[in-house]
């Protein structure tokens, strides 16, 4: 079957998946950098004495990146931090609305994230700000990472849209999961 042939959402799901997947693999990527980077400048700084300069302003610049990568596949998966004190007394229709509400925030507070790395990029840029030891600009770095906080916001604006026309399924709380089989609790 070619693309042609497939149903739209089959196609938008294909598309989806090949970004996924790069974005798994930069994250993967920068996570091993960072290590690998760790693993060197402290062999460096104990065995030889000579640990590598700019070392800690890497591996924090690594760290936005693998941060801000993983964003849209946590938003994706839905499987964010969530603190779940009320999920057992809200019930029904009112569970749509806080799920909703909470899709709607999320994607405000990501685009304004987003508006405020592109001006911290350009403000940077016009300064010729550069970073402590290695003299790296970090504009280029914002951008990529409003960038990110972009694709965010378009994976939960397509959410929204979803859980709107009844495509995205109201997500149940773990307790609920817990009582139906222990054995499918996300701890274990």
């Amino acid at each position: 079957m070619s693309d042609q042939d497939m149903p739209a959402a089959e196609a938008g799901a294909r598309q989806a998946n090949w970004v996924f997947s790069a974005l798994k693999l930069v994250a993967a990527i920068m996570i091993f950098a960072m290590a690998a980077l760790t693993f060197a400048d402290v062999i460096g700084r104990y065995v030889f004495s000579a640990p590598i300069q700019g070392t800690f302003e890497l591996v924090g610049l690594l760290l936005g990146v693998v941060t801000f990568a993983a964003l849209p596949l946590v938003t994706h998966s839905r499987t964010h931090i969530t603190v779940d004190l009320f999920d057992s007394f809200i019930r029904g229709k009112f569970r749509f609305v806080q799920q909703f509400a909470t899709l709607v925030g999320s994607a405000c507070v990501i685009a304004f994230i987003a508006e405020r790395l592109i001006a911290a990029g350009i403000d940077e840029a016009e300064a010729n700000f550069v970073t402590e030891d290695l003299g790296l600009s970090r504009a280029p770095l914002l951008y990529g990472l409003s960038g990110l906080s972009m694709i965010t916001v378009i994976i939960l604006l397509i959410m929204m849209w979803q859980m709107a026309t009844g495509r995205l399924a109201i997500k149940q709380p773990d307790i609920d999961r817990i009582k139906d089989s222990p054995d499918d609790h996300p701890a274990l």
